[in-house]
């Protein structure tokens, strides 16, 4: 697992998951798998709160609840690009933000590199982004399409 710690305006993580690349993506474009385990650790995403269309310019919208106290906090963007199952591009749309993920096969399993430009909101933000991969890991290691 090689990341790079926030430094400016820009950082990159980068995961290794036992799953095949098709199910990673799944669960990045599928409303019913992104509801499972998006949001930091510490955070729900409802699914009745979770719309995508996926498709260069497509957008999702989405809405995390914070575990402790409820508090809601809606995300959302549009899609700049759509390469299933190797590349998702999106702009969000409240803050000066570009992410980029790809999915690479790397012999049934599946490297994901995310790479977020703009306002990253420095190490708590990328603190939040690593938690939230580590609930996707979680989330993979308990589906019953991932294959071994």
């Amino acid at each position: 697992m090689a990341e790079t710690p926030p430094i400016g305006r820009e950082f990159t993580i980068t995961r290794l998951y036992d799953a095949p690349r098709e199910l990673v993506w799944k669960a990045w474009t599928d409303p019913e798998h992104v509801s499972r385990w998006f949001g930091p650790r510490g955070f729900t995403t409802p699914r009745s709160a979770v719309t995508m269309d996926v498709r260069t310019g497509g957008s999702f919208e989405l809405k995390m609840v914070a575990d402790d106290d409820g508090k809601e906090y809606p995300a959302g963007g549009t899609f700049l690009e759509v390469e299933e199952p190797a590349r998702l591009v999106w702009r969000d749309r409240d803050v000066d933000l570009t992410v980029t993920v790809t999915f690479t096969d790397v012999g049934g399993r599946t490297e994901m590199t995310c790479h977020v430009v703009g306002k990253t909101g420095g190490a708590q933000a990328y603190d939040g982004w690593s938690t939230m991969f580590d609930k996707l890991s979680d989330f993979l290691d308990s589906s019953p399409d991932t294959r071994r």
